[in-house]
Order: C-alpha cells, then sequence, then structure tokens
C-alpha cells in the first residue's frame, strides 16, 4: 500500500527535488571461486525522510476514506499500523531480483547519525557473472521499484574467470551519449549565465541546498591479493569505482554553475564532471581488470 500511495503521490518528485538528500555505499565482496556478498548503506536526512512519511500518511488517509454512503475500504485498526520506514525488509527482499540471478537478501538493520536516517542491508550471490548493479540510486529509491524500467538505470556488471591468478573484469555502464558532444556541452557551460546577479545568487543557493551533504559510493573488495589491475583508484584489495562527495563541488562556485548549466542526465555524465575535483574518485575506464589470488 505504501509503495502505490508514494508513486500516485508523485513523492518521487520530490526527492529528485531533494536529491542532495541521500547518501549512497556499495560495496562488492569477491572471493576466489566467483560468489560473495553486496553491502548496501543507504541514508536519507531526517528532515525529509519526515516528510515523505507525513505525506505518505495523508494520502493513505484521504485514499482510505469512503465515498458518501459507502463503507470503509480499511479497518482504521489496519490503518494506523500501516507506516513509512525506509528500512523495510519486504521490499529490500524483493529488491534482490534485480540485482541478479541468484541473488539473496541475506539480512539487514537501521541505522542512523544525528541527521541521517536509513538502513545497511546485505546481499548474497553464488556467481558474480550474473549479478548487475545499478550505479544510480534510483532503485533504492523508497518510490522506485527495483527493475521498474527507469531510465536512470545505468548497470555495471561483471565477467568472472577462475584461476591463480582469479581475473575479474567490472565493466561500466554504456550510457547513450547526448546529441551534443561534450565540447558542444563544455563550450555552452563557460557562457556567462543571462540571469542577473541576483537570480543566479538564488540558483547559487538552490543548487547548494540540493547537493549538500549528498554522497554516492561504489567499490569491488577482492579475497587476496591484488597482482594486476588497470583500476585508477586501489587501495590493497580494494578498487574504488567512485567516491562523488558534492561537498567537493559546493567549495567551488564556478564548477557548481557550470554544473548546473551542463544538467547532467546520469551519473556517468556526473563523474566525466567531476572526476578532476579534488577529493573526488571517478573510474573512467569502461572496462576494469583485476587479477587476484
Amino acid at each position: 500500500m505504501i509503495k502505490k500511495v508514494m508513486k500516485a503521490g508523485g513523492i518521487g518528485l520530490i526527492l529528485l527535488s531533494l536529491v542532495g538528500c541521500l547518501q549512497v555505499d556499495t560495496l562488492v565482496k569477491v572471493k576466489p571461486d566467483g560468489s560473495g556478498t553486496i553491502e548496501e548503506t543507504f541514508m536519507m536526512s531526517k528532515e525529509v525522510a519526515q516528510l515523505i512519511k507525513e505525506m505518505a500518511e495523508q494520502m493513505m488517509e484521504g485514499l482510505a476514506e469512503p465515498e458518501k454512503g459507502q463503507p470503509s475500504k480499511q479497518p482504521k485498526q489496519k490503518q494506523a499500523k500501516e507506516s513509512f520506514d525506509l528500512f523495510d525488509e519486504a521490499k529490500l527482499k524483493q529488491e534482490a531480483d534485480g540485482k541478479g540471478e541468484g541473488v539473496t537478501y541475506v539480512s539487514g538493520k537501521k541505522i542512523a547519525t544525528d541527521t541521517f536516517e536509513g538502513y545497511k542491508a546485505i546481499y548474497a550471490f553464488a556467481n558474480i557473472n550474473k549479478l548487475k548493479l545499478n550505479q544510480n540510486p534510483s532503485d533504492s529509491m523508497p518510490s522506485e521499484p527495483s527493475g521498474s524500467g527507469s531510465e536512470k538505470q545505468e548497470y555495471v556488471t561483471f565477467h568472472f574467470t577462475k584461476g591463480r591468478p582469479a581475473t575479474l573484469i567490472v565493466r561500466l555502464p554504456d550510457v547513450k551519449p547526448d546529441e551534443k558532444d561534450d565540447a558542444t556541452k563544455s563550450a555552452e557551460a563557460s557562457k556567462p549565465s543571462p540571469a542577473d546577479n541576483k537570480q543566479s545568487e538564488m540558483m547559487l543557493a538552490q543548487m547548494k541546498k540540493m547537493f549538500k551533504d549528498m554522497k554516492i559510493a561504489m567499490a569491488i573488495e577482492v579475497q587476496g591479493a591484488v597482482v594486476q589491475t588497470n583500476a585508477t583508484h586501489r587501495e590493497g584489495s580494494r578498487i574504488t569505482m567512485m567516491e562523488l562527495d558534492f561537498n567537493k563541488l559546493l567549495q567551488m562556485p564556478e564548477k557548481l554553475v557550470q554544473f548546473s548549466q551542463l544538467q547532467p542526465e546520469t551519473l556517468e555524465d556526473a563523474k566525466k564532471f567531476m572526476k578532476d575535483l579534488p577529493g573526488i574518485k571517478a573510474e573512467m575506464n569502461k572496462e576494469v581488470t583485476i587479477k587476484f589470488k
């Protein structure tokens, strides 16, 4: 019921306008036989989570109100028990199928900080070759069931071969390019904004609100020693595919303006723009090979 209400009520649109409320971290642990686990951490600002909860409850009450002369569709006692919660084990179990054939939900728990709340979930897979992970956090959004066919899906896939050493190839999403090439987009982004100073200040203020504290990260950790890799960011047996801290972008007003003018439609586009910012890690190789034993 909660999911239907959120989808019908357009809560997804609200989340899109408050993207900075999210912190998503995905860690894939791989064993020498090609099996492993996925550790997914999803956090949302408490302020936005409370807003969604209130809106969902209001819309549920509206749907539960019977038309004149009609009996109530749902007992009040049942209505009171149902409430929005980011940690929804039924939803997490359902999302396992969207991560690939044979992926199963293992466990999960609520987590919270002073300003954020959410969950940590662990999934298991027997064969990483059947794994597909959407690097765009849309799959984890409360109003976006996994595998819903959203245009935002940017799948990371894997090819594994056993051996000594074992070989893992990580394939990043093949996102269709925009009609405009990168040079054209870069030139447009460098043009002065036609808006006056006041409008520019308002835009910057809105952007800072949207992206404050937003973080998206994905890493691969192999069980064993890495003997060869073309990965850009490696620390021991961990390969960082991306670590985007949008607070770094907020510290550079000129870059922030360019980012808003480019209007990146995918996470791959955002990575291309942010890859050279200090403190940002973004793997730009379309295939990353990891040999380990």
